[in-house]
């Protein structure tokens, strides 16, 4: 990833480090309320808004890096949300929720409030847990495409 807001790689790289330990020492706090979420399709839907206004105000720094795969992942979750797709493991689904939750909870390693460093140890959990989905977008997309209907009726010539 690139951190053009940033010039110090060692900085960057001693926040990336802290950011994956701390979230995995707390990782059953963000289990405990992705689990919630997954049980409540209202309340899902909810934090997804959230979080997609938080990334649509948040779009340049270092969420630009995996904007289009974090749009993949929003789509994949409204389409879970919604009983369309159900082609995710359980685990993968838990990991996705815990790494909203962490987004747009607002006090957590990196405070929002800290000016050009607020949304960066959001972007390195959202980028870890985008590379560990890979193959999980990768089958979403696929389904995505099988799943596209045609509109014959924009289709129709005059």
């Amino acid at each position: 990833m690139e951190w053009d807001f940033l010039r110090n790689k060692d900085s960057i790289k001693k926040i990336k480090d802290e950011t994956m330990k701390e979230f995995f020492k707390q990782s059953s706090r963000w289990q405990k309320k992705a689990i919630k979420y997954i049980n409540d399709p209202t309340e899902a839907r909810r934090l997804l808004n959230e979080a997609v206004k938080k990334a649509s105000l948040n779009r340049s720094g270092p969420l630009n890096d995996v904007w289009d795969s974090l749009q993949t992942l929003f789509s994949l979750l409204k389409d879970w949300i919604n009983g369309e797709y159900r082609g995710i493991p359980f685990k993968a689904l838990l990991l996705i929720l815990a790494g909203i939750v962490y987004f747009v909870t607002p006090i957590d390693i990196i405070p929002e409030f800290i000016v050009g460093l607020g949304l960066l140890d959001d972007a390195v959990i959202l980028s870890w847990i985008i590379s560990r989905m890979g193959r999980e977008l990768n089958d979403y997309r696929a389904w995505k495409e099988k799943g596209k209907v045609i509109d014959i009726n924009a289709s129709k010539a005059d």
